[in-house]
């Protein structure tokens, strides 16, 4: 019986094969630099960050196995590449920059979002997705979206 058993198991004891992964690469440029941009101790963090659904509110985004974000983006910069390396593969329907404004734990908003292709990012496997964005803290894109559920 057991013989039957281990036949019927090809990996045996092998771990399960890694989830398929790529890179989104992504060329920001900050509209009205340098004046737009807030002082620095306005800007509590600042990054990158794909969603594998469109929020309804900032608590969407305690869904950390749901998203995927950068390292801390510079300030007071007039444009900037960040890459993401190591992403799920799938399908991100809401990407952009989002900006900290206060020391609250939901004090988060979009300052530009990603537009291209339907602003839908497709991360293939062993690929980089390259996209490019403008963001504009005078300007913020709705939050949340007016085509949120």
């Amino acid at each position: 019986m057991a013989a039957a058993l281990l036949a019927a198991c090809d990996q045996g004891f092998a771990p399960p094969d890694a989830p398929p992964t790529g890179a989104i690469m992504v060329d920001i440029t900050y509209e009205n630099y340098p004046e737009a941009w807030p002082e620095s101790e306005d800007i509590y963090e600042l990054l990158f960050v794909a969603l594998r659904f469109v929020p309804e509110d900032t608590t969407d985004f305690l869904q950390l196995n749901r998203l995927v974000f950068s390292d801390r983006l510079q300030f007071h910069v007039a444009q900037q590449t960040v890459t993401l390396d190591s992403v799920a593969a799938g399908v991100y329907p809401y990407s952009g920059v989002a900006h900290k404004y206060g020391p609250e734990l939901f004090d988060w908003r979009p300052i530009g979002l990603v537009e291209e292709n339907g602003g839908v990012l497709v991360v293939s496997s062993g690929e980089i997705t390259r996209v490019s964005m403008s963001a504009d803290f005078l300007n913020p894109p709705p939050f949340p979206p007016p085509d949120a559920p």
